[in-house]
Protein backbone atom coordinates (compact mmCIF):
# COMPACT_ATOMS: atom_id res chain seq x y z
CA UNK A 1 0.00 0.00 0.00
CA UNK A 2 0.85 3.69 -0.94
CA UNK A 3 2.96 5.69 1.96
CA UNK A 4 0.29 8.34 4.07
CA UNK A 5 2.12 11.04 3.44
CA UNK A 6 1.38 14.51 5.70
CA UNK A 7 2.82 17.59 4.42
CA UNK A 8 3.30 20.50 6.68
CA UNK A 9 5.63 22.31 9.39
CA UNK A 10 6.21 20.87 12.78
CA UNK A 11 4.90 24.36 14.42
CA UNK A 12 1.75 23.58 12.61
CA UNK A 13 -0.90 23.23 15.09
CA UNK A 14 -3.70 21.74 12.54
CA UNK A 15 -0.47 19.55 10.86
CA UNK A 16 -0.41 18.53 14.63
CA UNK A 17 -3.64 17.35 14.81
CA UNK A 18 -3.79 15.06 12.50
CA UNK A 19 -0.50 13.35 12.99
CA UNK A 20 -1.50 12.89 16.61
CA UNK A 21 -4.63 11.09 15.13
CA UNK A 22 -2.26 9.02 12.65
CA UNK A 23 -0.52 7.66 15.78
CA UNK A 24 -3.34 7.14 17.33
CA UNK A 25 -4.86 4.92 14.96
CA UNK A 26 -1.65 2.84 14.30
CA UNK A 27 -1.07 4.28 11.07
CA UNK A 28 2.42 4.44 9.80
CA UNK A 29 2.86 7.87 7.93
CA UNK A 30 5.91 10.04 6.28
CA UNK A 31 5.83 13.56 7.60
CA UNK A 32 6.95 15.68 4.55
CA UNK A 33 8.18 19.33 5.75
CA UNK A 34 6.64 21.47 3.51
CA UNK A 35 6.01 25.52 4.37
CA UNK A 36 3.02 27.32 2.84
CA UNK A 37 2.64 28.58 -0.81
CA UNK A 38 5.56 26.43 -1.56
CA UNK A 39 5.02 23.95 -4.86
CA UNK A 40 4.52 21.14 -2.42
CA UNK A 41 1.79 23.13 -0.59
CA UNK A 42 0.23 24.59 -4.08
CA UNK A 43 -0.19 21.29 -5.79
CA UNK A 44 -2.48 20.06 -3.39
CA UNK A 45 -4.36 22.95 -1.58
CA UNK A 46 -5.50 25.87 -4.05
CA UNK A 47 -3.96 28.32 -1.71
CA UNK A 48 -1.14 26.95 -0.87
CA UNK A 49 -2.00 26.22 3.34
CA UNK A 50 -0.60 23.51 5.20
CA UNK A 51 -1.16 20.73 6.15
CA UNK A 52 -2.02 18.48 3.09
CA UNK A 53 -2.43 14.89 2.53
CA UNK A 54 -1.34 12.37 0.01
CA UNK A 55 -1.85 8.62 -0.31
CA UNK A 56 -0.98 6.86 -3.67
CA UNK A 57 -3.40 8.99 -6.08
CA UNK A 58 -5.71 11.04 -2.77
CA UNK A 59 -4.77 14.19 -2.23
CA UNK A 60 -6.19 16.48 0.30
CA UNK A 61 -6.18 19.62 2.03
CA UNK A 62 -7.66 21.05 5.30
CA UNK A 63 -7.27 19.32 8.19
CA UNK A 64 -10.85 17.61 9.51
CA UNK A 65 -10.91 16.34 5.78
CA UNK A 66 -7.54 14.73 5.97
CA UNK A 67 -8.87 13.28 9.82
CA UNK A 68 -11.86 11.72 8.28
CA UNK A 69 -10.41 9.94 5.62
CA UNK A 70 -7.55 8.59 7.74
CA UNK A 71 -10.27 7.49 10.46
CA UNK A 72 -11.97 5.60 7.58
CA UNK A 73 -9.46 4.43 5.33
CA UNK A 74 -7.30 2.30 8.22
CA UNK A 75 -8.34 0.04 10.77
CA UNK A 76 -8.36 1.20 14.25
CA UNK A 77 -9.94 2.88 16.89
CA UNK A 78 -13.02 5.12 15.47
CA UNK A 79 -11.93 8.98 15.86
CA UNK A 80 -14.93 10.21 14.16
CA UNK A 81 -17.68 7.76 16.21
CA UNK A 82 -20.19 5.71 13.93
CA UNK A 83 -23.22 6.96 15.96
CA UNK A 84 -24.06 10.17 13.60
CA UNK A 85 -25.11 12.59 16.45
CA UNK A 86 -21.98 11.99 17.86
CA UNK A 87 -19.92 12.42 15.10
CA UNK A 88 -21.46 15.87 13.95
CA UNK A 89 -20.35 16.78 17.78
CA UNK A 90 -16.49 16.37 16.95
CA UNK A 91 -17.37 17.81 13.65
CA UNK A 92 -19.03 20.69 15.82
CA UNK A 93 -15.80 20.99 17.81
CA UNK A 94 -13.22 20.73 15.01
CA UNK A 95 -15.20 23.56 13.25
CA UNK A 96 -15.17 25.55 16.33
CA UNK A 97 -11.64 25.03 17.05
CA UNK A 98 -11.33 26.30 13.04
CA UNK A 99 -13.53 29.31 13.71
CA UNK A 100 -12.85 30.86 16.58
CA UNK A 101 -10.32 29.25 19.01
CA UNK A 102 -7.42 29.39 16.57
CA UNK A 103 -8.61 32.30 15.07
CA UNK A 104 -8.20 34.20 18.27
CA UNK A 105 -5.18 32.40 20.08
CA UNK A 106 -2.98 31.30 16.94
CA UNK A 107 -4.04 33.84 14.24
CA UNK A 108 -4.01 36.54 16.49
CA UNK A 109 -2.28 35.84 19.56
CA UNK A 110 0.56 33.63 18.83
CA UNK A 111 0.86 35.02 15.96
CA UNK A 112 1.44 38.67 17.45
CA UNK A 113 4.34 37.37 19.06
CA UNK A 114 6.40 35.21 15.96
CA UNK A 115 5.09 37.22 12.85
CA UNK A 116 4.19 40.79 14.51
CA UNK A 117 4.28 42.53 11.18
CA UNK A 118 5.68 45.49 13.00
CA UNK A 119 8.40 48.03 11.85
CA UNK A 120 10.83 47.53 14.35
CA UNK A 121 9.89 43.51 14.99
CA UNK A 122 8.44 43.71 18.37
CA UNK A 123 5.58 42.04 19.34
CA UNK A 124 2.02 43.56 18.19
CA UNK A 125 0.81 44.34 21.23
CA UNK A 126 -2.71 45.92 19.28
CA UNK A 127 -3.37 42.48 18.06
CA UNK A 128 -2.13 40.57 21.14
CA UNK A 129 -4.32 42.41 23.39
CA UNK A 130 -7.33 42.59 20.94
CA UNK A 131 -6.71 38.87 21.09
CA UNK A 132 -6.49 38.48 24.97
CA UNK A 133 -9.76 40.23 25.40
CA UNK A 134 -11.33 37.73 23.37
CA UNK A 135 -9.31 34.46 24.83
CA UNK A 136 -10.75 35.56 28.54
CA UNK A 137 -14.06 34.56 27.56
CA UNK A 138 -13.34 31.96 25.48
CA UNK A 139 -11.34 29.79 28.15
CA UNK A 140 -14.05 30.58 30.77
CA UNK A 141 -16.18 29.10 28.58
CA UNK A 142 -13.96 25.80 27.81
CA UNK A 143 -13.49 25.52 31.45
CA UNK A 144 -16.94 25.27 32.45
CA UNK A 145 -17.91 23.25 29.10
CA UNK A 146 -15.11 20.62 30.16
CA UNK A 147 -16.42 20.60 33.96
CA UNK A 148 -16.76 17.00 34.90
CA UNK A 149 -15.55 16.01 31.62
CA UNK A 150 -12.30 14.29 30.38
CA UNK A 151 -13.02 14.85 26.81
CA UNK A 152 -14.78 17.35 24.85
CA UNK A 153 -17.30 14.80 23.45
CA UNK A 154 -18.35 11.71 24.75
CA UNK A 155 -16.59 9.17 27.21
CA UNK A 156 -13.18 8.11 24.91
CA UNK A 157 -10.65 10.36 22.73
CA UNK A 158 -12.16 12.08 19.59
CA UNK A 159 -10.37 14.51 16.85
CA UNK A 160 -12.36 16.77 18.71
CA UNK A 161 -9.45 16.31 21.65
CA UNK A 162 -6.93 16.29 19.22
CA UNK A 163 -8.17 19.57 17.13
CA UNK A 164 -8.48 21.57 20.14
CA UNK A 165 -5.17 20.46 21.91
CA UNK A 166 -2.34 21.57 20.42
CA UNK A 167 -3.56 25.98 19.93
CA UNK A 168 -4.66 24.93 24.00
CA UNK A 169 -0.86 23.46 24.57
CA UNK A 170 0.46 26.33 22.99
CA UNK A 171 -0.91 28.83 25.20
CA UNK A 172 1.50 27.82 27.57
CA UNK A 173 4.25 29.28 25.96
CA UNK A 174 3.42 32.75 25.79
CA UNK A 175 3.26 35.01 28.99
CA UNK A 176 -0.38 36.36 29.23
CA UNK A 177 -2.07 32.78 28.08
CA UNK A 178 0.11 30.88 30.23
CA UNK A 179 -1.30 32.55 33.41
CA UNK A 180 -4.87 32.26 31.46
CA UNK A 181 -4.58 29.02 31.08
CA UNK A 182 -3.21 28.49 34.91
CA UNK A 183 -6.20 30.24 36.26
CA UNK A 184 -8.54 27.34 34.78
CA UNK A 185 -8.11 24.35 36.25
CA UNK A 186 -10.77 22.42 34.15
CA UNK A 187 -8.56 23.54 30.97
CA UNK A 188 -4.94 22.71 32.78
CA UNK A 189 -6.04 19.59 33.69
CA UNK A 190 -6.87 18.80 29.79
CA UNK A 191 -3.62 19.59 28.37
CA UNK A 192 -1.73 17.90 30.46
CA UNK A 193 -4.03 14.54 30.59
CA UNK A 194 -3.67 14.73 26.59
CA UNK A 195 0.80 15.58 27.19
CA UNK A 196 0.82 12.47 28.86
CA UNK A 197 -0.38 10.66 25.61
CA UNK A 198 2.32 8.87 23.60
CA UNK A 199 0.90 10.89 20.18
CA UNK A 200 1.71 14.52 21.94
CA UNK A 201 4.84 13.17 22.89
CA UNK A 202 6.32 11.82 19.42
CA UNK A 203 4.56 14.72 17.25
CA UNK A 204 7.03 17.32 20.29
CA UNK A 205 4.17 19.09 21.38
Amino acid sequence: MADLIIKSIPMSNFGQSVCMLAIEKGVPYVFEFTKPQTDGAKAIHPFGKIPVMQHGDITLCESTAMAHYIDAAFEGPKFFPEDPAVSAKVDEWASLHCTIFDQSMIRKYALGYLLPGTEDGKPSRKRIDSALKEMKGQMAFLDEYLEGKEYFVGATLTYADLAMFPTLKAMLGFPESKELVKSHANVSRFIRMISERESAQKVKI
